[in-house]
C-alpha cells in the first residue's frame, strides 16, 4: 500500500500538474487548493482526493486572511491522516502547512520554496520575513531549485535540510530536427515590473535591425504600456504580443526561436530557461545567481547588458544546452533523487 502524500498548491498551476505526475508513481495523492484545479490533474489523483478551498491568494505574501481557512483545512488533513504533507509556495500554502505542522508534528512537512517566496517576500518587511522563518523552521525537508535560493533559506532560517534540484523538464527528443528561424527572438516572462519587458523592447528597437522578430508571450500589468512604447519606438510591425501560450503553443515557438530573452531584476533557476534550452535556443538573460548555475557567458549563452549586439548563433551551442538539460534538469530523474531523501525523513 503507498503512503498518503497530500500536496498543497495552487491547482491550476502546470508546475503543480508536474509535481502530480511523478508523485503519482510512489504515493496515494491528495491535493488542497485554493485556486481550483485543472481537469488534467484527475489523470493522477482521484476527484474525491482533491479538496477546493476557495480564497484567492497573493503570490507576493500578505496573505494573512488565509489563516481564516486554517480550521478547514486542518480538519481536512486530520481525516486523511497522510504520512507526507508537501507545500508548494512558502509564503501561503507553506504557511498555512506550517501551522498544521504544529498540531500534527508526526506529519513529515516538506516545503517547496519557489522562488519570489524567498529572494523577495522576506525581505520586503520585517513581518513577513517572520512568517518565512517560521514556516521553514517547520519543515522536515525543503525542496529548492537553484543553489543561491537554497543559500538564502539557510539565511533566513538556518534550516539546512534541503534538496536543490530544477523544477525540470520531460526526456528530450534528441532525434527530433528543428529548423530555426536565425531572427527570432522569444520573450514570455510576465509583463510585471520584475521582468524587465520594456527595457526588452527598448533593447531590441536600438538594434536597428529590420530583419528580427521579437514574440512577447504572456499577460502581466504592463502590457498596455508596452504597446504604447512599441508605437513610440516605431517597431510595431517586428513585435508581436501573443498573450498567455499553452504549453504545446509555447514549444512551437521554442522551436521556431533563434534566440530566448529574459532578463528579471530577481529570479531563481526560470522552468522557461530550461525550456528554452532543451529546444536549442540561445539564451540572453540577467547575470543572477541562478542564471550562473547555467550559463556561461558568451559560451552557452549571454548575460544582457544594455546596449549590447545580438551574439552571434553557433550550431555546437544548441547541442551543449540540450546535453546541460538531459544532464541536469530531467524532473523525473530528479524526483527519484527526492523520493529517497522523503522516505529517509
Amino acid at each position: 500500500m503507498k503512503d498518503k502524500y497530500i500536496i498543497m498548491a495552487d491547482g491550476k498551476s502546470p508546475h503543480t500538474l508536474k509535481w502530480v505526475r511523478e508523485l503519482s508513481n510512489y504515493f496515494d495523492l491528495y491535493l488542497i487548493t485554493l485556486n481550483g484545479y485543472e481537469q488534467q490533474l484527475l489523470s493522477y489523483i482521484k476527484s474525491e482526493h482533491i479538496f477546493v478551498v476557495n480564497e484567492s491568494v497573493n503570490v507576493s505574501g500578505g496573505n494573512f486572511k488565509l489563516l481564516l481557512k486554517y480550521f478547514e483545512i486542518k480538519k481536512i488533513i486530520e481525516v486523511i491522516d497522510p504520512k507526507y504533507m508537501n507545500a508548494h509556495y512558502i509564503s501561503s500554502y507553506g504557511l498555512l502547512a506550517a501551522l498544521v505542522k504544529r498540531a500534527y508534528p508526526d506529519i513529515k512537512l516538506i516545503q517547496s520554496a519557489w522562488g519570489s517566496d524567498i529572494l523577495v517576500t522576506p525581505f520586503e518587511n520585517i513581518v513577513k520575513k517572520m512568517v518565512t522563518k517560521f514556516a521553514l523552521l517547520k519543515a522536515d525537508l525543503i525542496t529548492s531549485d537553484s543553489y543561491y535560493m537554497s543559500d538564502k533559506i539557510i539565511e533566513i532560517s538556518t534550516n539546512d535540510k534541503i534538496e536543490t534540484f530544477a523544477f525540470g523538464l520531460d526526456e528530450i527528443d534528441f532525434i527530433e530536427m528543428i529548423v530555426k528561424d536565425k531572427n527570432l527572438i522569444f520573450s514570455n516572462r510576465a509583463l510585471s515590473e520584475n521582468y524587465n519587458i520594456i527595457k526588452i523592447v527598448e533593447w531590441f528597437a536600438a538594434l536597428k535591425n529590420q530583419e528580427l522578430k521579437l514574440v512577447i508571450a504572456n499577460e502581466g500589468e504592463q502590457k498596455e504600456e508596452l504597446k504604447s512604447v512599441v508605437l513610440k519606438l516605431k517597431v510595431a510591425s517586428q513585435v508581436e504580443f501573443v498573450g498567455f501560450l499553452s504549453k504545446d503553443e509555447q514549444d512551437v515557438l521554442y522551436k521556431k526561436a533563434s534566440y530566448y530573452i529574459s532578463i528579471p531584476s530577481s529570479d531563481s533557476t526560470a522552468v522557461s530557461l530550461l525550456e528554452a534550452m532543451s529546444f536549442g535556443c540561445y539564451p540572453i538573460v540577467s547575470n543572477l545567481p541562478a542564471n550562473r548555475e547555467w550559463i556561461i557567458d558568451e559560451c552557452n549563452g549571454s548575460f544582457f547588458r544594455n546596449g549590447m549586439a545580438l551574439p552571434e548563433v553557433e550550431q555546437y551551442v544548441s547541442n551543449i544546452n540540450k546535453n546541460i538539460i538531459n544532464k541536469k534538469a530531467i524532473f523525473s530523474k530528479s524526483i527519484k533523487n527526492y523520493i529517497d531523501r522523503v522516505r529517509k525523513i
